[in-house]
């Protein structure tokens, strides 16, 4: 059994009755599965730890199971970057409206929904890896003419917003708060822990504490749990809060063996070797919301931030999330006073502290650390500092 998350495998992603019924071979490529390992990532988990189990109607379709089933020609289960689902005893509509509330997405589609029977219809979500989401939420009922029509809507259910997300959705409009879109003159300047403290109104001497621990929780609005997880994660990641922008300053080995998809042989490093900027583009060209190696987007929109912000897709959306437009024009200050927003928004975008909120425990480290690094690289250090700061409450 391939198991493509902590939660997920690879079976109930590409199961189809009708495929059975038929015959018909439903077998994804590499590339498939990748895109459905990514959909479990970031919609599948971020959804079982808000509400609970989840039950998978469909996900991947070969293009003839496609066809038998009635789906579209452009539909997105045919690339594995489409999931019909439900959670049992939870309205689809909130579901629904958690994750285009909360999560990173394409579409949320909430298919044929009974008000009132909330056990009506189902939840579709689709994600692109490669970014450029469009972020569409569409309702999908019966037409008249017996297809289905999709009626596209701002917001599947503004009444029950807060029920639905409040938490994260609070966290953000805080952030968004706390984040002017000019920086204060106390901040302009400062390496980012001496910037959080002084918005946080504690001595801004750039070391970390208890003390600025607390007053970051506060200014957050976090729980202790959420604020533990979340600065632990981050004082890993960053080697202790000392690393804030990506380096990339690899030697021609280094090139070969990290990056070998770019960089195939030890000849092809040449003029790349030693030059972060001609690195940066390259290996993060045309992707991510990147354009080509000449654009210099790559090296533009880097990694910054304790969890490493990168590409322009994520700057973009992080800019428009907090109000501020000059992360585009000036995206250094991702390293500096927006470091831990920046961060924070990546926790709020991957529902990382709904999972917080199961407690300081190896178990819930362990998978709050699965969605940070992709694995548990560093996972007896990051336990150690997240108990440790739990404690200084």
């Amino acid at each position: 059994m391939t198991q493509l998350t902590e939660h997920f495998t690879l079976a109930e992603m590409i199961v189809s009755p009708t495929a059975k019924r038929l015959g018909i071979p439903n077998t994804p490529t590499p590339a498939h599965i990748e895109n459905m390992r990514y959909c479990c990532e970031k919609i599948l988990e971020p959804v079982r730890a808000k509400f609970g189990p989840v039950t998978i109607n469909s996900s991947y379709r070969a293009p003839l199971v496609n066809k038998a089933v009635g789906g579209s020609a452009t539909s997105q289960h045919v690339n594995g970057q489409a999931i019909d689902f439900e959670v049992k005893g939870v309205d689809n509509k909130k579901v629904a409206d958690w994750v285009a509330d909360n999560l990173e997405f394409d579409q949320v589609i909430l298919e044929f929904y009974a008000a009132g029977d909330k056990n009506s219809g189902w939840v579709h979500a689709s994600i692109k890896k490669e970014g450029g989401n469009r972020k569409q939420r569409l309702v999908a009922t019966k037409s008249k003419a017996g297809g289905t029509k999709y009626t596209p809507v701002k917001d599947f259910d503004p009444s029950t917003t807060k029920e639905a997300g409040a938490p994260v959705l609070e966290t953000v409009a805080k952030v968004a708060k706390a984040a002017p879109k000019a920086a204060p003159p106390a901040v302009t300047g400062l390496g980012p822990m001496a910037a959080l403290q002084a918005k946080c109104g504690v001595g801004a001497d750039g070391k970390w504490g208890p003390g600025t621990f607390k007053a970051a929780k506060d200014y957050f609005k976090l729980s202790t749990a959420q604020a533990a997880h979340f600065f632990g994660q981050c004082s890993h990641e960053s080697g202790g809060f000392k690393v804030f922008s990506e380096n990339l300053n690899y030697s021609d080995k280094g090139l070969n063996g990290i990056f070998k998809k770019y960089f195939p042989t030890i000849a092809s490093t040449a003029g790349y070797a030693r030059k972060p900027e001609k690195i940066a583009n390259k290996v993060y060209a045309n992707r991510m919301g990147n354009g080509p190696e000449s654009s210099g987007d790559g090296y533009k929109f880097r990694g910054r931030g304790p969890i490493q912000l990168t590409g322009k897709d994520n700057y973009t959306a992080f800019a428009k999330d907090i109000k501020r437009p000059d992360v585009l024009t000036n995206p250094d200050i991702v390293a500096t006073e927006l470091a831990f927003e920046s961060a924070l928004w990546f926790f709020n975008k991957n529902g990382l502290f709904a999972i917080a909120d199961k407690g300081v425990t190896d178990a819930v480290i362990g998978q709050i650390t699965r969605r940070v690094n992709g694995g548990t690289h560093g996972l007896d250090d990051r336990i150690k500092k997240t108990k440790q700061y739990a404690a200084w409450g």
